[in-house]
This record gives structure tokens, sequence and C-alpha cells, in this order.
């Protein structure tokens, strides 16, 4: 059986082209080459890779994506299969995804787990880590542009839900199991899955959310194909920023479309102004979204609040799971009230107007701050370094800084490779390469910000 550990990707490179050959019985000579992890996302596990081979006398290349379940359990239920379905049903329809390739193959004697391939599609997508409002192609773009990619994952959120799904064979994305209706399947399943993650300690906001939701319940005017995970990093784009294609189908389901617009616009919050981060300019408001959403698809956007709030539960209830699991392994670049006061809970205390769980960040250019980011190298290289952005300026300094906003612990070879571009932050996060103390995001943010300064420079 394969460890579910990133790093053995030689291993389930060689396992992968036996199964490859059982697949291609034409194809000569498999190899899979160039197997690696992308920087966004952590629903599945995920590796991009080179397939080459021949037939019919011709070399074929092609880029490929494979995979499997997560690392890291955070849905109770996480079903391989639906997302493998969806993307298959969905081809010819006008909502652009991956094409899928054979089945989900659900043999764990293969690779240790079930798994899928799809087709890589080339383009590029904003980052989940850092935020894409700090960092990567949304960032770097000029606001027209980042205008155009807004409005291209609308018109993709729109096409999702022209979707003729009973035409398209999705009846199977139906309401959660233990409920009477869409919305009360929702309820019934967040509720479920909240008792599950919180194992007993109180979740107050969380809490009073599920109540009040089931006390606002409402029937919904219409039911269609809700991509259920709608934002940009989950967003391919091309290099004038054209959407290719509409990526991560875990969380689709059939329910009221104003869902997915709630769960757009509440996760480019989350990407900025929850973590003190300023939306760029060229962003479209809340407002000329609702109206655009209105225009393109003739529907009044109703029940706006409800799915303001459900957004955020959603968010907010496997969350819990996921910083609890961090814990578990040791990886402490979390708050001590991490669990119970977050952006989720903020902004539903917000919502409901109740107590606040903790402060509210203060939303402030990076260009605007004086702060350090101290550097601790352990391993060969061992060294205490930091450094100082003042306003937009970065300098480097040997020693250990007074009142750092926030401290990073990693082996200087893993710096390295964050600077070769071989590491990502969120992998090297996760793994437990980078130990994070005080502001995590800010931290990716400077980090970097520092990165791109140095190059390939030795600080």
């Amino acid at each position: 059986m394969v460890s579910r550990s990133r790093a053995n990707l030689e291993e389930l490179q060689q396992k992968l082209v036996p199964y490859l050959q059982s697949k291609m019985p034409d194809a000569k000579g498999i190899t899979v080459l160039n197997m690696k992890a992308p920087e966004s996302g952590f629903a599945s596990e995920t590796f991009m890779f080179t397939l080459q081979y021949e037939e019919g006398g011709k070399h074929h290349s092609k880029e490929m994506v494979f995979r499997r379940p997560p690392l890291l359990a955070v849905f109770p239920d996480y079903d391989l299969r639906r997302q493998f379905l969806v993307m298959q049903r969905l081809q010819g329809t006008g909502v652009p995804v991956p094409r899928v390739f054979w089945r989900v193959e659900q043999d764990e004697g293969i690779l240790g787990t079930p798994f899928y391939i799809m087709e890589r599609l080339p383009g590029m997508t904003p980052p989940d880590f850092p935020l894409y409002h700090s960092a990567g192609i949304y960032h770097d773009a000029s606001p027209q542009k980042r205008a155009k990619m807004w409005w291209g994952s609308l018109e993709g959120i729109v096409k999702v839900h022209q979707v003729d799904w009973r035409k398209q064979r999705l009846h199977f994305l139906g309401a959660p199991k233990g409920g009477t209706s869409t919305i009360d399947g929702l309820l019934d399943y967040f509720d479920s899955m909240l008792k599950w993650v919180a194992k007993g300690e109180p979740q107050p906001v969380l809490e009073y959310a599920i109540k009040w939701l089931r006390e606002n319940h409402y029937v919904p005017e219409r039911i269609t194909l809700c991509w259920g995970d709608c934002r940009m990093p989950n967003t391919l784009y091309d290099a004038d920023g054209n959407v290719v294609a509409l990526l991560d189908w875990e969380f689709s389901y059939l329910g009221d479309p104003v869902s997915d617009l709630a769960w757009f616009l509440f996760l480019d919050w989350h990407s900025s102004e929850a973590y003190g981060i300023p939306k760029l300019e060229g962003t479209p408001s809340e407002e000329e979204t609702i109206r655009r959403y209105e225009e393109l698809t003739g529907w009044k956007v109703k029940n706006l609040l409800f799915n303001q709030v459900l957004a955020p539960l959603r968010l907010g209830v496997p969350l819990v799971r996921l910083y609890k699991n961090l814990r578990s392994m040791g990886v402490t670049m979390l708050a001590d009230d991490a669990e119970l006061n977050n952006p989720m809970t903020q902004r539903i205390a917000a919502l409901l107007n109740l107590p606040a769980p903790g402060k509210k960040k203060d939303v402030t250019k990076i260009e605007d701050m004086k702060v350090i980011l101290q550097m601790h190298f352990t391993g060969p290289g061992a060294r205490d370094w930091y450094a100082l952005f003042d306003h937009g300026q970065i300098t480097v300094h040997d020693g250990k800084a007074t009142d750092p906003v926030s401290t990073m612990t990693l082996a200087a070879s893993d710096f390295e490779a964050i600077q070769r571009g071989e590491l990502g932050q969120s992998d090297a996060t996760l793994m437990g390469k980078i130990k994070i103390e005080g502001d995590i995001t800010l931290a990716a943010d400077l980090l970097e910000r520092l990165v791109a300064k140095l190059g390939g420079k030795k600080p």
C-alpha cells in the first residue's frame, strides 16, 4: 500500500504505470513524469503529472491530473465518485470542465486508496494560500483584467445554474440524507457534521447559526445544479483572463442557486477583508455582482441573508475539524481560540447581530505597514534572521528582532526549496515543515513577497 505522504511521489509514479497500461493496452513504453502537487486546495489530494507513451507509431505526451481522497479527513462522507460523475455528465453542456478518464478506481489494492484521473488543461488558478488578493495571477493583473476574470467566473456560475440537471442525470445530487427538503437536508447534514467535528466541545456561534437557519427556513423558488464551491481559486484562466475550466466538484448539489452566489461573494471576502487585506482595484462590488447575476439569469435574487449565513457555516463546520487535525499533527500555526474565533464565526456574528467572538482584523495594505517577519532556520545552515517590511521596502537583517508580527521556523534547505519553486507554502505548512507563531495569513503574504524579493539569493 502506498503511503499517504506527499513526499512519496516517485513510488506513486511507478505504481501508476501498470494501472495505466491496463487501461491503454495499445500503448507502448508508458512513463509517468514530473508528478507534483498544486498550490491550492485541501479537499482532495491532487497531483499533476505528464503521461508519455508510443501508440500507432507516434509519440504522445499528455498532461494529466491524479486525484484521491484528502490527507486530512474533513468530511465524514467524502465521495470521490460523486465529483467524477458530475464532471463526466457535464460534458457537452457548455459548462467548461476537464475530461475525466475511465472510472473511479475503487480497488484500494492498486494504490492504497480509491482514485481517478482527468486531463490537465493549460492555465492558472489564483492561489488559496497566500490569499489571491495578496499574491498570484489575480493580484498581479490589471484592474481591467481582474474585472474580466471576476465576470468570467460569474458567467461560469450562471452556466452551471442553467444546466438541465434532469437531462444530464444528476438526480443523485439531491438533498443529503436525513432531510425533508433541499434546505432541510443541508441543515441536517451540517448539524450532524458539527456534532461529529466538535466532539462534545461547545461551538456557540455555529450552533446558533443552525438554530437561526432552521427558524428562517424557506422554500426555494427554483432548484438548480449548484457548483457548491464556486470561487476564484477553483476557476482556471488563460493568460488573457478568459475562463478555461471550472474545477473541484466535491460539494456540488441540487439546491437554491442563490446559495452559490452567496458562497462566491463570501469566499472573496474571506480571501481579503476577513484577514485585513483590502480588496484589489477592479474587483466588482457585491451589489454589482448581484445585479449582473440577475441580468444574466433573469431571476431575482431572494433570501440572500439566509444564504449569507449559510455560507460561513458551510466553511466553518469542516474547518473546526481541520483545526483539530492540524493540532493533532503538531502544526502550530493557529491561535489558541481559532476554533471559536475565526472569520466564519465573526461573519455569522456580524450578520446576526451577535457579540463578536474576537477582535476584528483591521483592513490595511502591506504597503502601508511597518512589520517584521522573523525567520528561524534549523538544520545545516541554522541561523536567525528577519525581514523588515517598511511601507513597501524590504530589508533583511541578521539576528532576532523584538516584537515580530510572526515567526517562521523551518529548515534552511526547505526555504531554499521554496525559493526554487519545488516546495509550496501550503504543502510545507501541512507537512509540518513550517511552524508559524503569530499572524499566519500575514506571514504567508510576507513570505511570498520576501521570496520574490530575494529571487534565488540567500538571505
